[in-house]
Formats: C-alpha cells, structure tokens, sequence
C-alpha cells in the first residue's frame, strides 16, 4: 500500500514538473514574438518616416526644377539630357548635349507664377586686338593698322510667352555707328507648337553654313572663314524672312524664305531667295558626333532704278577683310554685280567630334547668273581641326546643327586651369571669274583657345595670309580676343 502511494507521489511529481516546463516554454516563445512585434513595428515607423522624408524631397525637386527650367523647348526623349547634368554639363561628359537649358547666360530669370511666361537679359562683349605685319599693295594706300577694337557689345532680350511662343530681341552696341539697323541682330518670334516642327518670323540669320550658323561666341576661331562670310553673309544676315526647322532621329532640315539684308540702305524693291540646310547626324553625343549635310540657297536679284556704264545695278557685294578684323580693310572684292538676275550658292559641310579630337569643313561654290554679260562663278572652302589639351570635348549641338558653349571640366572658379584648345585652319576664296577680277586669298590660322568658366574664354590666332588682285594684302597678323558671357 505505501509502495503504491509512493509510485502515485512520483508520478504526480513528474506530471507537474512537465506542465511547468510546458508553461516556461510557452512564457518564452511569447516574450521571443513580443520582442519580434516590437522590432518589425520600430521597422515601419522607420520606413515610413524615410518614405515622407522621400515624398518631401521629391515634392521639393519638382518645385525646383519647375523655377529652374528652361522653357525654350521641351526635347524628346533621345535629345533629353539627364537631369544630374545640371544647366550645362561638363564637356568632358559623354551625353547628349541640351543647349536649351544652357542658352540663357547665369543671369536669373524673370517668370510669371504660373510659368506660361519669362523673360531673361543677356550680354556677350568681345575686345580684340591685332598686330600686323605686312606688305602693301603697290596700286593702293591701304595700310593695315595694329590697335584695340570693341568687336561685339551685344545685349539680347529673350523670352517665352504662353510656352509655345519664343521671342528674341538682339542688338550689337559696337556695330550701331550711325545707322541703327547696323547694330540690330535678331527681333523674332518661335512657335514651337508643331513639333517636330519649329516656325520662325522676323529678323534673323540667313539658315546657309555650319560656321555662320554657329553663334560668333562659340565658333574655334576669332573669325568666320573667308569663304563662307563672304557667300552667306554677302547673301544677307541677317534678314527679315520666315523659317522652319525639322528634327528627325538622324537627320536636321531648315528651310527658309529670306528678303535682303535689314541693313541695306537701298530702296528698290527687295531680291528674294529660298535657303536651307539639310544633315544627317548618326551620332549626337559630345564625346562622339558626326555631322554630314549639304546647304545652300537659290535668290532673285532686287530690282534698281540705277545704273553703271548702262548695265542695272544690284546690292550683291562678295568680298572679305580676311580672317581678322582689327584693321578693317577689305582684301578680296567683286563690288557690285551689274546685270544682275538671279545666284545661288552651294556646299557641303562637315564635322566629327571624337574625344578630345574634332573636324570641321565647308565647300561651296556661287553661280551668278546675269542677263546680258558672261556668268561668273567662285569658289571657296575651309578645312579646320582642334584638339582639347585638358579633359574637354568640343559640344555638338545636335538640336541646331552647329557647337553650342563650353563648360570646362576644371573651371578655373573652381581652382582649376580651364579647358585648353589647340586648332588649325586654312581657308580658300577665288573671286576672279569671267570679267569680274575679286581678287584670290588663302589664309592659314593657328588657334589657342583657353576656356576659363563656361562664360569666360580668351582666344588667341595667328594668322598668315595671302592674296593676290586689285586691293589685296599679303600679312601675318597675332590676334587676341577676351570675350565674356553673362
């Protein structure tokens, strides 16, 4: 009997000993998911506060970029730049290249509230000068004067109204003298509306050329090549006319139908012409473009009430001072072009840009057709390359078809020495066909280009030139420019 009991005792002893294992265990487990519970909700309270930190920020970056973008133009999604990029890249970074949001200068920008209107100022002031040596022409007094000169004093007005509407107001304070509409650049309206489309009325250029199409702040050179200011210029730039640039994946079209010159003083009825370019663009990035088209316009003379030795006189002038403009002496010229009916010029351009490394060409040719004398012809082209000594590349505009601004990789703003360019050039212009006698001319260019900020630059060529005709100068000339955006 007490043995039973005491197999009993044991055996409850036992039990009890298990249920409160059991109830430890279970104790445990609970305290282990309450701890769980605890961390997963101090996880969420964490998320959560990063996800509002996110909201904020991205709340913040539109506010931003809503004040600080340009509404020049809206790209599409192949000639966007990325957003990290900033108003104007680096030049030493691969991506394609957003002149838009780096047209204006880093002056601030008057925009209404709702963004449907703004309104920026601009400046670019170029100082210049030159030292010559040369040989004068025995038939002529002209001697080629060494000094200063303020090349270009420009202040542009520009803006957009209701987005679509894009306005330019530009006018050259060094070129005014004492006729106004020698200093007045550009006065024209955008409407961008039509994309792929873009329309342009008023005065503005003449839509011929690579190197007269770039901006004179952004060209390698000091100075336009002779050829193509004497064929495009002479033509008449800028002028009042209407226009239409088209924007394919490869290819840029502009078209336009142009009067005379704004300045030109006569007051004959105006000569009239159609211009254009057309160029095929594989590659639109800046450490890589390439660049291949043709150009070239087809115009009727202007008719005049005056003659000379009995044939009717025209305001066609081709001529040239060179590839400097300190002196201010022309060295080839056809002077007018009597018996006039109708020309037309036509060219190919050319340009690459790989690396450090960049090309540039142009060729073209002008068929003057006259009713009753022989038919001249002149021809005239360029070659020129560069090659960036620092971390830089040359920018190609794809948007426009020509080079748009530097922005060096080591500002000197920043502590650094700039973007460095070295570049060559030699250029051809023959004026002298049928019985008109212009006059020929090479010149030959050594360029040095220091981009201090992308608003700063100093430029210095020597140039050699040589020509032969009534009024022409052989001389060697070293010339420096300061030029300053803002």
């Amino acid at each position: 009997m007490l043995s039973q009991f005491f197999i009993i005792f044991v055996v409850f002893i036992v039990y009890c000993n298990s249920l409160f294992a059991d109830d430890l265990s279970i104790q445990e487990q609970l305290n282990i998911q309450k701890q769980t519970i605890e961390e997963q909700n101090k996880r969420i309270d964490e998320l959560e506060k990063l996800i509002r930190s996110l909201k904020i920020s991205e709340d913040t970056n539109i506010v931003n970029n809503n004040n600080t973008e340009n509404n020049i133009s809206e790209t599409s999604s192949e000639e966007k730049i990325n957003e990290d990029q900033g108003d104007i890249a680096a030049s030493s970074k691969g991506k394609i290249y957003n002149p838009e949001k780096a047209f204006f200068g880093p002056l601030p920008q008057l925009r209404s509230k709702d963004g449907k209107y703004s309104a920026g100022l601009m400046g670019l002031v170029q100082l210049d000068s030159a030292v010559y040596d040369h040989q004068p022409n025995t038939s002529t007094d002209t001697e080629l004067a060494s000094g200063f000169i303020v090349r270009r004093a420009v202040l542009t007005l520009a803006g957009v109204s209701d987005k679509d509407w894009i306005w330019f107001l530009s006018y050259n304070y060094a070129n005014g003298g004492e006729n106004p509409n020698d200093g007045l650049g550009a006065a024209m309206a955008i409407y961008r509306g039509l994309k792929p489309w873009w329309l342009f009325v008023g005065l503005f250029g003449n839509s011929v050329g690579l190197d007269t199409s770039n901006m004179s702040s952004q060209r390698q050179f000091m100075e336009v090549a002779m050829p193509q200011g004497a064929f495009v210029f002479g033509a008449g730039s800028p002028a009042m006319g209407v226009a239409a640039t088209y924007r394919g994946k490869e290819h840029y079209m502009r078209v336009g139908f142009y009067g005379e010159p704004f300045n030109n003083a006569s007051t004959d009825d105006e000569g009239m012409g159609i211009h254009g370019r057309l160029i095929w663009q594989p590659h639109k990035k800046r450490l890589k473009a390439f660049h291949l088209g043709f150009t070239g316009y087809h115009r009727l003379a202007n008719v005049s009430d005056t003659f000379t030795n009995g044939l009717r006189d025209s305001t066609l002038q081709f001529r040239s001072k060179g590839e400097t403009a300190v002196s201010g002496d022309f060295i080839v010229d056809t002077g007018i072009i009597t018996d006039l009916e109708s020309y037309n010029y036509a060219g190919y351009e050319f340009a690459m840009v790989e690396g450090p490394l960049s090309l540039q060409s142009e060729w073209g040719t002008v068929n003057v057709n006259r009713k009753t004398q022989s038919d001249p012809t002149f021809t005239g082209g360029y070659i020129q390359g560069g090659y960036m000594l620092t971390d830089d590349a040359r920018n190609y505009n794809a948007y426009f078809a020509q080079f748009w601004r530097l922005n060096p990789s080591q500002s000197i703003m920043d502590g650094g020495i700039g973007a460095w360019e070295l570049a060559l050039r030699a250029s051809n212009i023959d004026l002298n066909d049928a019985s008109i006698k212009g006059g020929e001319a090479s010149s030959y260019t050594l360029g040095l280009n220091w981009y201090m900020t992308a608003f700063t630059k100093a430029m210095f060529n020597i140039v050699r030139t040589e020509s032969s005709g009534k009024i022409s100068e052989d001389f060697d000339s070293i010339n420096g420019r300061l030029q300053i955006e803002f």
